[in-house]
């Protein structure tokens, strides 16, 4: 069984995979009418895809009184996301609480957790992608001391493929350094 984490925080099972992505799924809902539903339902789709990305990250849980209340996606290299960033980055994605447990840590926890993988692993720093309406997580970030990599920056239409002539939605960049980062980077 694998080590819980003194705030509940342990590598997910297999077997959990779709109650982890029924979490997703109602973290997500809020965002409905903040996007366009050609854009909407593929980024969730894609958010709950969580044995699409199994290989090639850390699925973690956030577990609280006997049940599962957040969730992030650990990559040891960004690179392997598809969004992007160079090599000798650590990734995060798909942070999400469930609505009913937002607003007590959770999320920065399963956030620092990441970070200290990060850390334990020497990546260069920790990159992510979010939006601005998702007003709560970009303050959480830039609170853990994540900057802004408008560089990075992507648009929806990118990353789901569709026509951006039906309206489109930019996907902002976020980098947490953690050892020295070569100016190409930024």
């Amino acid at each position: 069984m694998p080590i819980v984490s003194k705030q509940g925080i342990r590598l997910a099972r297999h077997e959990e995979l779709d109650e982890i992505s029924a979490l997703v799924s109602d973290a997500f809902a809020s965002f409905q009418h903040a996007l366009p539903r050609h854009i909407f339902e593929p980024y969730v789709n894609d958010a709950c895809d969580l044995a699409g990305r199994w290989e090639d990250a850390n699925l973690a849980v956030l577990e609280h009184q006997g049940r599962l209340v957040g969730t992030v996606s650990y990559y040891a290299e960004a690179a392997h996301e598809g969004m992007g960033w160079p090599p000798g980055l650590a990734g995060l994605r798909t942070l999400a609480v469930a609505p009913s447990a937002q607003g007590h840590g959770h999320g920065r926890a399963l956030c620092e957790w990441c970070v200290m993988r990060a850390r334990h692993q020497g990546a260069g720093a920790l990159a992510l992608h979010t939006a601005s309406f998702m007003t709560s997580a970009c303050t959480l970030y830039e609170n853990l001391g994540f900057q802004r990599r408008p560089s990075h920056d992507l648009f929806a239409s990118d990353i789901i493929g569709f026509d951006p002539a039906l309206g489109d939605q930019k996907v902002i960049a976020y980098l947490l350094p953690l050892q020295h980062i070569d100016s190409s980077d930024r």
